[in-house]
Order: C-alpha cells, then structure tokens, then sequence
C-alpha cells in the first residue's frame, strides 16, 4: 500500500491538477474541448478527460477509484504470492497444504475480481470523458426550465425552452 507520504504527495497533485483545472477552463473557451481530447486524456491518466471539460468531482472520483481499485489488486496480488509460496513449502502430506491451497485461491479469486472491476472503472472513465466531451458544448439558455408537473395522479417532467 501507499505511505502516508506518498498519499500526501498524491492528494497535493490531484488539489493542483483540479486548482489547474478551474483556471484553465475559465482561460479556454468551452468550445475547444473536443471529445477525443477528453478521450485520450482519460485513457492516459483516469479523470484527466474530466479535468479537461471542467468537471472536478468526476475527475476526483474516477481518479481515486482507479487508484483505490489498484491497491486492491496488488494487495490482493501480494497476499496470493505470500499464500503460494507457503503452499510450495509445505509436504504433500501435510494436512497445512490444503489450507494453504484454499488461503491461495482465495487470494488469487479477489485479486482477478478486483482487476475485472478495475477495466470496468477504467472503460466507464473513458466513455464518461468522450461523452462529457461532447457536452461540453451544449448550453441551456436562461429561460430554459426542466420541471416536475402533476400530471393527473402521476408525476411527469416538462421541458420549456
């Protein structure tokens, strides 16, 4: 896992990539923001596409679920590695080596469960900026009103534009 420094550095960097963000969309007209900018950004970097079109939350998320996803993983990875190499060193006889095959296989499941849920985050990341970089363009004008209307005994939405 991570050290307290090295989680100190992290959190500083993601402050000042978002900080970045925020003058740098206040700098950058909204309608250079191209999608498979935000695309490649996010495949880079996870959340970075993100950042790209101004959006911070998003960018936090996706950025700290990667990254919290990934220690899952190599946590996971070094227990199964630590859980092997007591199944090697044991006897085939010995009763310890089937608990060290089940403590193994364990390990070894959680590690490919977290590493599915990890392209999973990823994929979702970078269809989230393509698709955010799209939107990046679109605007609402100031008499534009998405509301909740009773719509007999049933609630329904109104758009006026």
């Amino acid at each position: 896992m991570l050290s307290l420094k090295s989680k100190l550095l992290l959190f500083v960097s993601l402050v000042a990539l978002a900080r970045g963000a925020e003058l740098d969309s206040v700098a950058r007209s909204v309608d250079s923001v191209t999608p498979l900018g935000a695309l490649w950004r996010s495949l880079i970097v996870p959340g970075w596409g993100q950042l790209y079109y101004g959006s911070v939350p998003k960018a936090v998320l996706f950025f700290g679920a990667n990254l919290t996803i990934a220690g899952i993983v190599v946590w996971n990875n070094s227990r199964f590695l630590d859980a092997d190499r007591r199944y090697q060193q044991y006897d085939p006889n010995d009763g310890r080596k089937q608990l060290a095959l089940r403590e193994r296989e364990f390990y070894r499941d959680q590690r490919d469960v977290a590493a599915l849920w990890l392209v999973a985050v990823y994929a979702f990341n970078a269809m989230d900026a393509y698709v955010g970089g799209h939107m990046a363009s679109f605007t609402l004008g100031d008499r534009t009103q998405l509301r909740l209307v009773l719509v007999g005994n049933r609630i329904g939405t109104e758009l006026r534009w």
